[in-house]
């Protein structure tokens, strides 16, 4: 038996734990209390994933589609077919015919991030989709917007004066993507009780975090764009902006000015379901705090003005010197410093799918995958960790494109419903089965650096890191440079970063920064910590080095987005139950969905019932929470609300899929 360091991989955290071995078998975790980001937190998802590595439904073998059943092979034949079956698809239906599906876990390790990008882009295929939309997707295209390039701002919760949550569920779900640390929460905490910090939750729900902070606006579920552009309203036509800050350091000041008149203050309190006079409140104690910041939970531009609502937050921290600056959002370089990277992936100049679709980290949305397919344009899918038909609204219209492919191999830990449509599925190890170095992710604030860590497990028998996966398929594809819509200078690149090998080149990475040597580090170490973060830099990436206050995209649409009804009931279904990755994270997989309600709605507590909107009907159980609003119909997300949505009903500029502010009813089951 013996312990060692680690950190969490199954959510955006990274929580530090240690990790309980015998034999190559975890046997339990701990919270690690030394940990600067996690503080000693462990949660339940990661306490149950240690039985998740022996659970009956894990991949563990190649299996090939056989008269409609999955049969076991060898990996010889599995990747030497798969590759052949690739190779002639690409040859006569050209690069682009073949897609790839990054599910969310992609996105939590640079290693299975940077190979499967290699591969797509090595293909030569725009078709690379991923879950990214969902949650950072509109943070990320706001940033490329006004500051130049999609760089994950991190908002600096321990400097702030005044914070505004917009999520009452920031303890359970982890603070949000690229915010690392459950650290946050004790931060705010040391702030409020040494500077008198105020904290005010934005949230349909008046949980006992909401309510134990200084303020509490309790908004309509998807009204979250509008509370930033009621705010930004109100700071602008107030005066309360920072003007020597707005000359200096943006453009188009005057232009947002004279468009956002449309909306004033009342019209988006109204939207939002409060009073006027509270939201220009908190607008004027956001902009005269010394530092303050508005924090986003992962699902609160999941509407159909998430694109607008994340610009209008970034504005909101320009026009009042919150941006880019201690105490407010900036960049936190972390390990590695993706400035030089991702201020030449521009999006506008990105290849676009058959449809129209723009690519953001050369990625294009989980979204646009039917149409692709549907359109024919798709006609081979790799799905790499993610589970299409769980995650895509309308799963009937999803099951039926995948069915009609060509090809379909799932590389995954477990069975899920895409693996049971697959023609081929390929077992992917588990992330305690993986060493972990995360680059791409800024950490938690102040510290900058990063976690790494070996495997704490060994692999389940003939299961692989899906990065080794993906270099032994493309091995045995070897596309050549002709009919890739990249530029030969990168093909070049990813078709060798697509089966190169990737940890020496991590520690390449770390010997031209000249600051980290990963031989160097103790075993005993699961900590990269390079001090404190530097908050003075200044880092736009725009023509003429200024903020762009009113880009021309956000001038396209603001005019157009449709606000959602302010009579009859509310639907939210983006905020997450739990922070389980898959069903097969989640300690219990109801075979009823429950619906919380408030009691003054008038159903009975247990009744059957029948939720509808506009896209479909799903069966739940109801139950009472005298916390909710009581024109909210709240059902976290999970497979089944996906059929209360539709795959068409996504923001225009990100692809995000829109899952909250429909409108709904119910009748008896």
């Amino acid at each position: 038996m013996s312990s060692q360091p680690t950190y969490c991989r199954l959510c955006e955290s990274r929580c530090g734990l240690t990790a309980d071995t015998d034999s190559g078998e975890l046997t339990a975790l701990h919270a690690d209390k030394s940990d600067p980001s996690s503080k000693g937190f462990i949660c339940d998802t990661a306490t149950y994933s240690v039985s998740v590595l022996r659970d009956p439904l894990r991949i563990t073998e190649p299996m090939k589609r056989v008269d409609g059943h999955l049969k076991p092979v060898s990996w010889e034949t599995a990747i030497s077919e798969i590759g052949a079956k690739l190779k002639t698809i690409r040859s006569q239906q050209g690069a682009a015919a073949i897609g790839l599906y990054l599910g969310d876990a992609v996105q939590r390790s640079s290693r299975s991030l940077v190979r499967a990008l290699a591969f797509g882009v090595g293909s030569g295929t725009p078709h690379i989709f991923s879950e990214l939309c969902d949650n950072a997707g509109p943070r990320l295209w706001a940033a490329e917007q006004v500051i130049g390039h999609p760089t994950p701002l991190v908002s600096d919760l321990g400097r702030a004066h005044y914070v505004l949550l917009l999520s009452g569920s920031q303890r359970e779900l982890g603070w949000g993507p690229h915010n690392a640390g459950m650290g946050h929460e004790a931060a705010i905490a040391h702030s409020r009780k040494t500077k008198g910090t105020k904290v005010v939750v934005a949230d349909p729900t008046a949980s006992d975090f909401a309510t134990s902070m200084d303020g509490h606006l309790q908004i309509r579920p998807g009204t979250e764009p509008y509370l930033m552009l009621g705010m930004l309203c109100a700071i602008v036509r107030g005066g309360w902006t920072d003007a020597q800050f707005i000359r200096d350091y943006t453009t188009g000041f005057a232009q947002l000015e004279q468009a956002i008149q449309p909306w004033s203050v009342d019209r988006c309190a109204e939207i939002c379901g409060i009073d006027g006079p509270t939201l220009s409140g908190v607008a004027l104690k956001f902009s005269r705090a010394a530092m303050a910041v508005i924090h986003p939970a992962a699902h609160s531009f999941s509407n159909a003005a998430g694109g607008v609502g994340a610009w209008a937050w970034l504005a909101l921290h320009a026009v009042t010197a919150n941006l880019l600056r201690p105490g407010g959002l900036y960049e936190n370089k972390g390990a590695f410093d993706l400035f030089g990277l991702l201020s030449h992936l521009p999006t506008e100049k990105a290849p676009k799918t058959a449809s129209g679709h723009p690519l953001l980290w050369m990625q294009a949305p989980a979204t646009a995958l039917c149409e692709n397919i549907q359109s024919g344009a798709v006609t081979a899918l790799i799905t790499v960790n993610g589970n299409p038909l769980g995650t895509l609204p309308n799963p009937d219209n999803t099951t039926s494109a995948i069915d009609a492919l060509a090809l379909h191999v799932a590389i995954t830990t477990h069975e899920d419903a895409s693996a049971a449509h697959a023609d081929w599925v390929l077992p992917a190890s588990h992330p305690w089965e993986q060493a972990g170095l995360c680059l791409h992710d800024s950490g938690v604030l102040p510290f900058r650096g990063t976690m790494w860590t070996p495997p704490v497990a060994q692999a389940k028998q003939k299961s692989k890191a899906e990065a080794d996966i993906l270099a032994d398929l493309f091995s045995a594809f070897r596309p050549g440079l002709r009919g890739s819509v990249w530029g030969t200078h990168i093909g070049v690149t990813a078709r060798y970063l697509a089966s190169a090998d990737l940890e020496q080149w991590e520690k390449r990475a770390f010997s031209w920064s000249d600051e980290i040597d990963l031989d160097a580090i103790p075993a005993n170490e699961s900590r990269i910590d390079l001090g404190a973060s530097d908050r003075s830099t200044w880092r736009p990436s725009t023509e003429d080095g200024r903020l762009q206050l009113w880009p021309q995209a956000v001038a396209d649409r603001i005019n157009t987005i449709t606000p959602p009804p302010i009579e009859g009931l509310s639907v939210r279904t983006g905020q997450a139950a739990d922070r389980a990755p898959d069903i097969a994270h989640r300690r219990e997989d109801a075979p009823t969905m429950t619906l919380r309600v408030h009691p003054d709605q008038g159903q009975d507590l247990g009744a059957r019932m029948r939720l509808k909107t506009a896209h479909g009907m799903v069966t739940v159980t109801i139950t009472h929470d005298i916390r909710l609003r009581p024109d909210v119909l709240d059902l976290p997300a999970q497979a089944g609300a996906l059929f209360l949505l539709d795959e068409t009903a996504v923001d225009p500029l990100t692809g995000a899929p829109v899952k909250d502010g429909l409108s709904g009813s119910l009748d008896k089951a």
